[in-house]
């Protein structure tokens, strides 16, 4: 009788199921089932979840557990493995969120994996989402450091995959700074990760190509632009349905992971990603179509430039995106100058900056208003030249885009010299050295 008193007395060995250990839970307590259940649930539900005959949902569990006084993870089997799957199933719905551009769900989501300690991979995966989400917000020096503290617990040979994504990410953040040379190198170490390790990531190759391009051709590497462009459009098209399909999945992932399914959860998010990525994979496309038909422009192929600017155009009217509709009008609008159609050059113009304003892409509306700046100027509308590239200079200047107010303050410097303003043209290549100079 002693030894079984000290024994009763003692909290029990972990059981291994979970009603087996609501049980045990509650008789070292001294709880009936009644006085468990409390208000929120039912005596017979917790008999019934004793007996092992239901499986609660965690915010249910949760309450049992705070009840209780014990973690969650005490009632949900082997605690590293329960504690593994509640990381992995965090990082997928931040991954997920990543995809869809929603960031405070990306930092909700990489904080509660976070509290269960991940291994080092995992923390670094869950520390480049945040750096991403810095980036957005336009916060590059905490991104630096976010990614400087994921490079630190990984190594390069065990994760080349991880390790090129956080430098994409710090190439990312380098760009949004206006450092086009730093950006470049980072994503050209990206992109020899990825050479080196034989990384199989097509959406990651295509993601770095666009990348690559655009640094090219804005240092006016032309030529390498191209290349980058062309070896980025192999990126596939997807059907109207994907996205509301891939939301679909995410329901059925959090139904699951509320009843404490985690391997469904899990693997239902996993589809949804696959599937978000296949819908931004089309953002892929308009963008490198609308960049290759600038590069051709810019090399002075216009049919060429012309026939992609519509391409892209045609493909951005079939999704329904106006802003990359908007954004292959500038480009045409380019090409009708060429041409000498200025009354067409002004009209996509203005309908682009229009459109592009109400989107707030403040770049691309800047490089329309530097358009309309040449068709004012090619139609013998001096005043409204002269605002059109101010107010693109101003532009440019706001969001750190020293490159392309560089290349906008010369082009604005020949049109002034041009009509014998030669003291103000100076005052443009002066903006457009100094531009050059900070690069």
């Amino acid at each position: 009788m002693a030894t079984r008193a000290v024994q009763e007395g003692q909290p029990s060995a972990a059981p291994t199921i979970l009603g087996e250990r609501v049980r045990t839970a509650r008789r070292e307590l001294g709880m009936s089932q009644a006085q468990l259940a409390g208000q929120e649930l039912t005596k017979g539900f917790i008999s019934q979840l004793e007996s092992g005959l239901v499986r609660p949902s965690i915010r249910s569990l949760q309450v049992l557990a705070n009840r209780l006084g014990k973690p969650l993870d005490y009632f949900l089997g082997d605690e590293p493995l329960a504690a593994g799957k509640r990381v992995a199933f965090h990082r997928l719905a931040a991954e997920a969120a990543a995809e869809r551009e929603e960031w405070s769900e990306v930092r909700g989501q990489v904080g509660l994996a976070l509290e269960q300690s991940p291994e080092p991979r995992e923390r670094a995966r869950l520390l480049r989402f945040l750096a991403q989400a810095d980036v957005a917000d336009k916060d590059p020096e905490t991104a630096f450091e976010r990614i400087s503290a994921a490079l630190g617990v990984i190594e390069t040979a065990n994760e080349p995959a991880e390790a090129a994504q956080l430098l994409y990410t710090r190439g990312a953040a380098y760009s949004l700074m206006g450092q086009l040379v730093a950006a470049t190198e980072a994503f050209e170490a990206c992109r020899d990760i990825i050479e080196r390790f034989e990384i199989v990531e097509p959406r990651l190759r295509a993601k770095l190509m666009v990348a690559l391009g655009t640094m090219y051709r804005r240092l006016n590497r032309t030529t390498k632009a191209l290349s980058a462009y062309e070896s980025a459009l192999a990126i596939a098209s997807r059907s109207s349905e994907i996205a509301m399909a891939a939301r679909g999945y995410m329901g059925i992932a959090v139904s699951m992971y509320d009843s404490g399914e985690l391997d469904g959860a899990i693997s239902n998010y996993r589809r949804a990603l696959e599937l978000f990525r296949k819908v931004s994979d089309t953002e892929f496309e308009l963008s490198v179509l609308q960049s290759l038909a600038a590069v051709h422009f810019e090399q002075g192929e216009i049919d060429t430039a012309r026939v992609a600017a519509e391409r892209a155009m045609k493909r951005a009217i079939e999704v329904g995106s106006s802003h990359w509709a908007a954004v292959a009008e500038i480009v045409l609008a380019r090409v009708a100058i060429a041409e000498q159609r200025v009354d067409d050059a002004l009209r996509l113009a203005k309908h682009a900056e229009e459109i592009l304003a109400g989107s707030g892409d403040e770049l691309q509306r800047a490089d329309a208003l530097r358009v309309m700046g040449a068709a004012y100027e090619t139609s013998g509308q001096a005043a409204n030249a002269d605002k059109s590239y101010r107010t693109s200079l101003e532009t440019y200047t706001a969001i750190g885009d020293h490159a392309d107010r560089s290349a906008a303050a010369a082009e604005y410097a020949k049109v002034l010299r041009a009509r014998g303003e030669i003291d103000a043209a100076f005052d443009m290549l002066e903006l457009a050295r100094g531009s050059s100079g900070r690069r």
